[in-house]
This record gives structure tokens, sequence and C-alpha cells, in this order.
């Protein structure tokens, strides 16, 4: 009797400090199985690897014995450099692998300790640019020595982002050779791939996704996380006002007074910071005084007794956060419906789908994103139409990664089902 294939992905997830242990035996997709073991720290070093151990000790355990057990061991996206280096083309190919290592030598002072796979992304008479993925060498030996020792045969080691642009060309064929920027959407986080003619070149990641987009009112991004572009972005505009107020002061009243209450908003703001820590210096110095000071009574009725002095305590003050101001010419009006909603805070994934485009030239020199793919469930689908309406002015169209038929396990862990399929891997993400 032929033995059943028992495919796994092991997958070490930093986001969530957690490693998933994803089966299907064979094609079926009803036997998939998913187990989750939890490890402290954000490090892949000897603590993590004892731990990793352990799990695949007790995962090889429970796998049924009379299967063939091949395991794609995905790594996260933060274990692993991507880079593009340009180097002049050469004749033979051992000339250029030599070129390219002294290269890579002068920019990574570790070079020696990395585990590189590279391949030519462009190519000219006069230049040859490299697309580069690296890893450390320690990081695999550990990984293979581990999933040995339990009797489990590696057939592929890749990162998160090649993974689930794996996953993805498996739902959908016609991404196997496009150019394109996918963006998954998880529970808590989100992941920006770039792809060029179907190879992995680059990944981005924010720290929030579904949940952020299920949300009953619209967020602002700065509630979110702190970043600088977000910062420039606001500064940047708050300049422009401040620029439009002498030129825009001729075309009337009703164009001055909103350039006027835009910089009354930041001086209202600025004034109330000044308040609150004046208050806070005024409580801090008069504080001790009133702890040492003694009526006359107290001191003449009380020689005897020596009040204990009583141990100064420095309290923490926390403000909350709150929105920033936008000027005027920024603001939108609040939607109502829960699909308006819901693409007033997907605006926020076509805000970086955008910069990362425009803000990554050696990346769309590679190959250039037709469109950006998204992955998100059905129930949500509506915002890519709407953002559609803006096509013009973005100058790209969002298009939804098929996925109806598939149950929630395949589109939640697009990496993890990725690697039940390593040939839907592209080789240049694979160490």
């Amino acid at each position: 009797m032929k033995k059943q294939t028992y495919s796994t992905t092991i997958a070490i997830d930093s986001e969530r400090s957690a490693i998933h242990f994803y089966s299907m035996i064979g094609n079926d997709k009803s036997t998939i199985a998913h187990h989750i073991k939890s490890y402290a720290g954000g490090r892949l070093d000897e603590h993590f690897f004892d731990r990793f151990k352990e799990a695949v000790k007790e995962f090889a355990q429970n796998t049924p014995s009379e299967t063939v057990r091949k395991v794609t061991v995905v790594l996260p996206d933060n274990a692993v450099l991507t880079d593009t280096v340009r180097i002049p083309t050469m004749k033979g190919l051992g000339q250029t692998k030599k070129t390219l290592d002294i290269t890579l030598g002068g920019l990574y002072r570790n070079y020696n300790d990395l585990r590189v796979v590279s391949h030519v992304a462009e190519q000219n008479k006069q230049y040859s640019t490299f697309s580069i993925a690296a890893v450390q060498k320690n990081i695999v030996s550990s990984i293979f020595a581990a999933c040995s020792e339990n009797k489990l045969l590696v057939d592929t080691l890749t990162y998160a982002s090649s993974a689930s642009v794996g996953g993805a060309v498996q739902l959908n064929p016609k991404l196997k050779n496009a150019s394109y920027l996918f963006l998954d959407i998880k529970d808590v986080y989100s992941r920006f791939v770039f792809v060029a003619n179907g190879k992995t070149v680059g990944y981005y990641t924010l720290p929030f996704g579904l949940e952020f987009l299920r949300k009953p009112k619209v967020t602002q991004e700065d509630m979110l996380f702190d970043h600088s572009y977000a910062e420039l972005t606001v500064l940047n505009a708050r300049e422009r006002a401040k620029s439009q107020k002498l030129t825009v002061m001729a075309l009337g009243e009703e164009f001055a007074d909103a350039i006027m209450d835009s910089q009354s908003d930041k001086l209202s703001e600025e004034r109330a910071i000044e308040e609150e820590i004046s208050e806070e210096l005024t409580t801090d110095e008069e504080a001790p005084a009133d702890e040492e000071t003694l009526t006359e009574e107290e001191d003449e009725g009380e020689a005897e007794e020596i009040a204990p002095l009583r141990p100064q305590i420095n309290q923490k003050i926390f403000t909350r956060k709150s929105p920033r101001k936008l000027p005027k010419f920024m603001q939108r009006g609040i939607p109502e419906t829960e699909e308006g909603i819901a693409y007033e805070n997907f605006r926020v994934f076509v805000k970086w789908a955008l910069t990362l485009i425009h803000g990554n030239e050696k990346l769309t020199e590679i190959g250039k994103p037709e469109f950006v793919c998204v992955n998100l469930p059905l129930d949500l689908a509506s915002v890519l139409d709407t953002a559609n309406e803006e096509a013009e002015e973005n100058g790209i169209t969002f298009t939804r990664l098929p996925s109806e038929g598939e149950g929630a396990s395949v589109i939640s862990n697009l990496e993890l089902y990725g690697g039940l399929f390593p040939k839907q891997i592209a080789t240049t993400g694979k160490f």
C-alpha cells in the first residue's frame, strides 16, 4: 500500500510569539490540522531553539508513522534580509559571482555568516541588478538539526512573505509570473510584499489588520502606532497651510478663515500643553514645602516627639493619547454606514500601498506593480470597489485574492497554506 504524503508547514511567528504546525494529508483540505505552541522572547537564540526542539519533538511523536513526513519551515520575515544590488555586467558566470560576493562582503560585515540566495532581476549591457535574500547560517543549521533529530525531512526552508505569495499563487495561478504588490491582512497585523515577475523581492509589515478594519468608528492612523511618515505628513501639511495664507487672503474671507482656523487649532494645542507642563512644575515645587512646614504651636507642643520624615513620592503622570489635529484641507467627512467606516479605515492601507510603491524605486524598476492584490474576507470586499473608484487618482487598482470556497484556516494562514505547496514558492525565496 502506497504511503500517503503528510505535508506539514512549521512556521515561526514572531508577531504572536508562536510556533505553528499546519498539516494536511495528500491534497485533502478537510484533513488540515493546525496546532500552535507559544514561546517566550523575541530572538532566535539558544533559548528559542531549545523550545523549538521540544515543540518539534512533541509534534513528531503525534505524527502518523505510516506517512512520508515532508516539512516546509517558514521563518519570520524579520529574520531574513532582502536587498537589491547592482554590479557591472560580466561575461562569465564565475566572474559575475565573484564580483557579487565582493560587493556583498563590502555591504555586510557578517557576510560570511549569511546564507544568501540571489537571482538576476534586471540586466543590460552595462549593469546587472540582483535581488537577494539572506539569513544567518546558524539559524539554518539549528532548524535542520531540530527536524532531523525527529526524523522530519525539511523539503523547503523559506520565509513568511515568500510562502504567502506561494499560497496566493496556489489560489490564483494567474499570479504565477505577475508583478504586483500583495497585501495580506491578518487579524492584528498586515504584510505588504513586492512581487516582481512572480518572485518576492521585498516586504513591509504594519502592526494592525482586520481588527482595525472592523472597528465601529473611523480611527486615525496616529492612534494605531507612531511612525515618522505620519509625523512628516502632518508637518508638511501645516507648512503648506501657512505658505498659502498670504495668497489665499486675496481670494476671500472664507478661504482665509479656513487657514486661520487651522493655525488656531495648533496654537490652542500648544497652549494646552504649556498649561499642563506649568501645572506639573508648580505641583512638584510646592509639595516639599507643604511636607516640611510646621506651625509654631506644633513645634512647641511636640518638641520631644520628632515626626518621621515621609519619603517624597514622584507620581507618574499618564497622558491620554488623542488624535492629531489635521488641517481642514486634509479632513474628510465622517461616514455613518458600516461600509463607509470600513472604507475610511481601509484608506490607511491605500495610503501605505501608494507610499511603498512610490518610495521604493529600486524594487519598482525590477518590476513595477500592475495592481495591488489583497487577501481579506469576502464581507469586507466592498472596500476594494470603493477604492477603485479613485483608481485614476491613485494610479493603480486593488483586486481581491479569490478565496471563495476556502475555509477560514486557509485565508487567515496563507503563509502556512503556501508551505504545503513548495513548488509554488519561487526558488529565489528558498534557502
